[in-house]
């Protein structure tokens, strides 16, 4: 009897934890000045202005992924439950 733990990381999963993962390195470089830092440190520091204007739209295609990926969740939990 398979349980929880033997059950293999979906595509729905693995879509959310990246999902997660991309919104919480948006958010970092977003309301902290590291991303700035690091751009100035390359010489690239003209382009710090336009850096909100790509994180949040980045922010939100993640939060996206998320959303998409639970919905894909949701719907293998009731495909899987009218299997049973």
């Amino acid at each position: 009897m398979a349980t929880e733990e033997d059950k293999p990381v979906s595509r729905a999963d693995r879509i959310v934890f990246l999902g997660l993962k991309g919104a919480l390195v948006a958010t970092v470089f977003l309301f902290t000045p590291l991303l700035t830092m690091v751009l100035t440190t390359v010489g690239l520091s003209s382009l710090a202005p336009l850096l909100s204007a790509l994180m949040l739209p980045l922010l939100f295609i993640c939060f996206g992924a998320m959303g998409y990926g639970m919905w894909q969740k949701k719907i293998q939990e009731k495909q899987d439950a009218d299997d049973e």
